[in-house]
């Protein structure tokens, strides 16, 4: 019997796609309907605070589970999508109960060089717009981005065919996954009864990211981005658990993470999951690159004290997470904005746990270290992501997506990696095929890349730029000494006048005198103490 499909507007039936699956010939959605036939879900308990379901997210099982919390094979990094795709996997372990809370023992961090340039460049500030004009009159996904989200596929999906436009709902055809870039949420619908929906700021790799106001925080910016992509539950439920301790992190380079929320939707049924954070205003280094342009239309590099000065500011974020035991995984050019005269990370969807050897793992082609898609990542390999991101922001790097995916090209085809060595050095490095050669710490990096700042500044002003040494002093100097006195004398350090021997005074001595045992050292000026018998 022919079912239609009972979704608004929707004239399209439901037809059986395999394994008892249903999906619409029309709007290619599921039919997720309750008995009275409204669309409903029930909800986990985990927007208001309660333990929710145990388990790992890995564990979940029900259909839409599987793209984000299953392994993809090592061979995925074979098939090179844009440099947006992102590139998820889960190493093999054993399942645990352990807390995954991180407490912050400091209120907030702060870079400890006070701006953004190290003192050493200025950085052309980005003004704060208003958020309204961020958002996107109408929110389109282009075709050519338009790929499987399931990390085991990663198909087009969604291509125009026989001179038809590609429909943007429906499911793959290559591995039967749903996909949808519709927003979710429209203009004035509230979330979790709090925050009232403005519009759309972007798509990302879980969806499109909205601006928002709190209506119970004093109508305040906030930003609502997916958190999981699935419509299994106990998945997202689980997803929720162990992201909240992102809430805990304060940073003045980290976006800061406000709630975790679920919201019903009423148009496919499903319970989603949202991160809450601060609304930052500025621009990418994503677009601040691009904004740069020859007179012939190339895209032009930023200068390379300029892109020096942000990775000394992302390496203060990344260290702060690292010394909370936590991993960012996924810093890129599309992940840092520049907020009036400061840097800060703008997205936590990959942060991770640095012993979590379950959940999925999110990546980049271009920036990912090549030993995260057998060992998972590491300290080492966020160091990589920053030196690939410094990379493609001071030259022409078209190929850093598939032929130079892990490699840099010849520095004698760069310019300005021949022109600055010691920057060059740095990149090799933080890039070096062995993660045990490259940086130990994100500290360690900041100190040297501010040390390549500075040769860079004194080669192009001609003047130096030091720095006082980490490890060596200045000079001891100590009162009253001379490097050859007049009477010949080499040292005059615990000299003293020595005492009136039988009316002469004895010769002067370059050392102290040595008391006898038992002696009472005399004063300048004094007649010795008498001898105690005996003594």
């Amino acid at each position: 019997m022919r079912r239609s499909c009972r979704r608004p507007g929707c004239t399209g039936a439901y037809e059986d796609v395999g394994g008892g699956e249903l999906y619409c010939d029309v709007c290619g959605m599921a039919p997720v309907v309750s008995p009275d036939g409204s669309l409903s879900s029930p909800p986990t308990g985990m927007a208001a605070g309660g333990s929710g379901r145990s388990g790992r997210g890995s564990a979940g099982s029900g259909r839409g589970s599987g793209p984000a919390l299953t392994a993809a094979s090592a061979g995925s990094r074979s098939s090179r999508r844009p440099v947006s795709g992102r590139l998820s996997r889960s190493l093999p372990g054993r399942a645990t109960t352990r807390s995954v809370s991180v407490r912050s023992s400091a209120s907030g961090g702060v870079s400890r060089h006070g701006r953004l340039g190290a003192g050493l460049v200025t950085v052309p500030d980005v003004p704060r717009p208003d958020p309204r004009t961020a958002v996107a009159a109408d929110p389109r996904v282009p075709e050519r981005k338009r790929f499987c989200s399931r990390a085991e596929c990663g198909a087009p999906v969604g291509r125009a065919r026989g001179g038809r436009p590609g429909r943007t709902e429906g499911f793959c055809t290559k591995c039967g996954h749903p996909y949808s870039f519709v927003p979710k949420l429209r203009p004035g619908e509230v979330v979790h009864g709090q925050y009232e929906v403005v519009g759309c700021l972007a798509h990302g790799g879980l969806g499109w990211v909205y601006l928002a106001v709190d209506r119970a925080v004093s109508d305040r910016w906030v930003v609502l981005k997916g958190l999981l992509d699935t419509g299994d539950e106990d998945a997202m439920a689980a997803a929720i658990s162990e992201r909240r301790f992102l809430a805990e992190i304060e940073h003045a380079n980290i976006v800061r993470i406000y709630n975790f929320v679920e919201h019903l939707d009423q148009r496919t049924g499903s319970l989603d999951g949202y991160i809450v954070m601060e609304y930052v205003g500025g621009k990418s280094l994503k677009e601040l690159a691009n904004e740069r342009r020859t007179p012939e239309g190339r895209r032009d590099p930023l200068p390379v004290e300029q892109a020096c000065a942000y990775g000394i500011e992302a390496l203060e974020a990344l260290g702060h997470l690292h010394s909370r035991n936590l991993l960012y995984c996924d810093f890129k050019v599309d992940n840092a904005i520049q907020t009036e005269g400061r840097l800060k990370l703008i997205d936590m969807g990959a942060v991770r746990r640095m012993d979590d050897e379950e959940s999925a793992i999110y990546g980049t082609v271009g920036y990912q270290a090549p030993e995260v898609a057998t060992h998972g990542p590491s300290v080492a390999s966020d160091l990589y992501t920053v030196a690939r991101t410094l990379a493609v922001l001071t030259f022409d790097f078209p190929g850093y997506t598939h032929i130079h995916a892990d490699s840099l090209p010849d520095p004698h085809d760069v310019p300005v990696l021949w022109t600055y060595e010691s920057f060059y050095r740095l990149l090799i490095r933080a890039t070096d095929p062995d993660p045990t050669r490259r940086f130990a710490t994100a500290e360690e990096m900041a100190e040297q890349l501010t040390g390549v700042l500075r040769e860079v500044v004194a080669l192009q002003s001609g003047r130096p730029h030091p720095a006082l040494s980490t490890l060596f002093g200045p000079e001891l100097r100590v009162p009253d000494t001379e490097v050859v006195p007049d009477d010949g004398v080499v040292s005059r350090l615990g000299e003293r006048p020595a005492p009136l021997v039988r009316g002469r005074r004895r010769v002067r001595s370059a050392a102290p005198a040595v008391a006898a045992p038992g002696a009472v050292p005399a004063l300048p000026g004094q007649a010795p103490p008498a001898r105690v018998p005996g003594a």
